[in-house]
């Protein structure tokens, strides 16, 4: 099961991973990006690697490597969906972007993923 406040440490520092928060971002990414209802995102992003357990904070550090729309795009088009189906890589406009995150992060309540300390 998923939750927030996961607290890892290692010799850099520690990371708290939001990790519920994470996982409700990229649902509501999908709904809202490529159009399939909340269940169907639900079940996509519950079979994928960011509902697993995290071991550790290099674990967490892979997740933050990459936009959650990459998450996203990639869980329902599958690992390469910007050369096999000319989705863009990277959102084209940043800061619609970010501002659909910010308004999915107030909407549900949803705190920061990725707290490096």
């Amino acid at each position: 099961m998923v939750r927030d406040g996961l607290v890892f440490k290692d010799e850099d520092g520690q990371v708290i991973f939001n990790q519920y928060s994470f996982c409700e971002l990229v649902k509501h990414l999908l709904v809202e990006l490529v159009g399939i209802s909340y269940a169907e995102a639900s079940q996509t992003v519950e079979r994928s690697p960011l509902a697993a357990p995290v071991a550790d904070a290099l674990g967490v550090a892979v997740f933050s490597h990459d936009l959650p729309y990459y998450w996203a795009m990639s869980f329902y088009y599958g690992n390469g969906y910007w050369w096999e189906k000319g989705i863009p890589a990277q959102p084209e406009d940043m800061d619609a972007y970010e501002a659909l995150e910010n308004k999915i992060m107030e909407k549900y309540h949803l705190k920061e993923p990725f707290i490096w300390i």
